[in-house]
């Protein structure tokens, strides 16, 4: 599954960094409670938008004022030097930010004790801790790759994926360009006797630390969810209701899962870190077309009424597990959780609120596996 697999420079770099930080780490005796997590990861949170923000001025400046002083220079001067300054400062600018952003998730990661797993596949591979981190704190994609079988990418377009990318890129070109040219309209070429070029301090200012607030967002919501795969699992390998399961029951847990990833069309760690874990629990060493619907639909129908249940509640904690629910998922589960549509979507719901709220402790409660329906 993860032979081929090569991380990228950037993700190389994220891991060293993070690797060194790693090596700082002291575990906690227990997890802290809701309140503390919430108060501690927005303390890292501000932290890191006012040190992003500060590094976007710092950065920014130099730039703004290369600009302004060689405005009356012949333009192949004043743009040489414009692009010399750019360029030096934008490379700074990004190996800052992503230092703060790499100390920053670490910092969340060390809340919640998860460099603490002993389990193989969690220390080494492109599902493991270090560079799940590594891809949340630089914003790089997960990796394009066959795990079990399963291809999240087949209800989606190749070409909306790098649409999506280049449009996000290009927030910070518009904005600046919109404030810009709003304030030369409304104001003039100077503000207070300052020139209006330095607008772009505050762009970049606000642009870095909206970045930073959806990274540690985001590095929450998968490290909680990392997490809870690890608690439900090692709950669920405890409780005598395991040697109970058929060996259909066994598959369509799995299908359960995969299915989600699917129609969330990512892979997102959370579900790839519950896929795994609930494997090898089940000891399904080869299992087959786990992102086959249809499949699951017929193997969920094979089930007993008890056995449905538990699979319908695995499916439901999945769907949750990226945070969020798309119209394509909201289609498509009725047709799975059928007469108890409405309850399994409400849990559905309460789980992605605890998850987004970073309430650890609420979102696991949330979470239960039993043969009873919703």
């Amino acid at each position: 599954m993860t032979s081929n697999y090569q991380s990228g420079f950037l993700e190389k770099f994220g891991i060293y960094y993070l690797t060194i930080f790693r090596r700082r780490s002291q575990l906690l005796a227990q997890l802290p409670n809701d309140a503390s997590l919430q108060s501690s990861v927005n303390r890292i949170s501000f932290y890191a938008m006012l040190w992003s923000g500060l590094a976007g001025i710092a950065c920014v400046f130099p730039m703004v004022w290369v600009d302004v002083r060689y405005q009356s220079t012949p333009w192949y001067i004043h743009y040489g030097w414009v692009a010399i300054a750019t360029i030096v400062f934008t490379l700074i600018e990004f190996y800052l930010l992503f230092l703060i952003s790499l100390r920053s998730v670490h910092q969340v990661a060390e809340l919640v004790n998860i460099h603490a797993t002993k389990k193989e596949y969690q220390l080494s591979g492109p599902f493991s801790v270090i560079p799940i981190l590594s891809r949340t704190a630089l914003e790089i994609n997960e990796p394009e790759m066959q795990i079990l079988g399963i291809n999240p990418f087949q209800k989606i377009s190749r070409k909306n994926l790098l649409l999506l990318g280049v449009m996000y890129k290009l927030k910070i070109i518009v904005s600046n360009m919109v404030l810009k040219y709003g304030l030369l309209f409304l104001v003039g070429q100077h503000v207070f006797g300052i020139p209006i070029l330095y607008e772009a301090l505050l762009v970049e200012c606000f642009w870095n630390m909206v970045v930073i607030h959806k990274v540690i967002r985001e590095a929450r919501l998968r490290l909680f969810g990392f997490v809870l795969a690890n608690q439900i699992t090692d709950t669920l390998e405890k409780d005598p209701i395991r040697t109970t399961f058929s060996e259909a029951l066994k598959t369509t847990l799995l299908r359960a899962i995969g299915n989600t990833i699917v129609l969330t069309k990512n892979y997102h760690p959370n579900m790839v870190v519950l896929l795994l874990e609930m494997q090898a629990l089940l000891q399904i060493k080869h299992p087959h077309a786990l992102d086959d619907w249809q499949l699951f639909l017929h193997d969920l129908g094979n089930l007993s009424e008890n056995e449905r249940h538990f699979a319908l509640d695995l499916l439901c904690v999945a769907a949750a597990f990226d945070g969020k629910i798309s119209d394509l998922e909201i289609s498509t589960l009725h047709h799975a959780f059928g007469e108890h549509n409405s309850l399994y979507q409400q849990r559905i719901k309460d789980l992605q609120c605890k998850l987004i709220e970073g309430k650890l402790h609420a979102a696991y409660a949330q979470c239960g596996l039993n043969f009873e329906a919703g």
